[in-house]
């Protein structure tokens, strides 16, 4: 069955001027954006129409002083990514998340998560920045709303063992495959210090 994607016009999504990498301020303005102006796309039909951003929830976890990092294989669904090391977890937003009454955004995040890693009770995610690169193919078809999960444990198991690979690490772990990382992974770790505590979300 053809998939239906959540997607923003880029005039309406950059009403205020485009960007690069990941900001912060005027976070809650783009919610506000994307919640006025999305609609859902034929996915086959959008993937190369830049004219369509295609909102992308990019979950970032943590424990303590580590981070996930997964490793993508060959099997994944997006061949641009293959072999690629990143830090975020996270994907389409479908007709079937949310609704009239629940933020589309954030039940997105939760079913994209609980499909792609089983995590233990008592996470806690928030947003903090947006994220736009149009400087390669899947960026710029591609709009990240970046949240942080804080999780108490390291018992954080990957589902699609087929596509990912990973486990927590430390910063100088993630640092020596660095130029490895998707083009999204560089842009968050290089916009905000992810290993400050001062960036707990609970």
């Amino acid at each position: 069955m053809p998939e239906l994607v959540l997607v923003v016009p880029r005039a309406q999504l950059f009403s205020s001027g485009e960007f690069y990498g990941l900001r912060h301020e005027g976070l809650a303005d783009h919610l506000h954006l994307i919640e006025m102006h999305a609609l859902f796309a034929l996915r086959d039909q959008v993937e190369d129409n830049p004219s369509l951003k295609q909102i992308i929830p990019y979950v970032v976890l943590r424990h303590q002083d580590r981070l996930f990092l997964t490793h993508r294989t060959r099997q994944g669904t997006d061949p641009r990514l293959h072999e690629k090391y990143s830090i975020g977890l996270g994907g389409h937003i479908n007709p079937s998340d949310g609704g009239e009454t629940t933020d589309r955004l954030t039940a997105g995040m939760e079913r994209e998560l609980a499909e792609e890693v089983t995590l233990p009770a008592g996470w806690h995610a928030i947003p903090i920045g947006v994220l736009n690169n149009d400087l390669d193919n899947v960026g710029r078809v591609h709009f990240g709303v970046v949240y942080l999960a804080d999780v108490p444990s390291v018992d954080v198991r990957i589902r699609e063992s087929s596509k990912l690979t990973g486990g927590f690490a430390r910063w100088e772990e993630i640092y020596a495959v660095y130029s490895y990382l998707e083009p999204w992974s560089k842009l968050v770790i290089d916009g905000i210090n992810l290993f400050d505590s001062t960036t707990r979300t609970a």
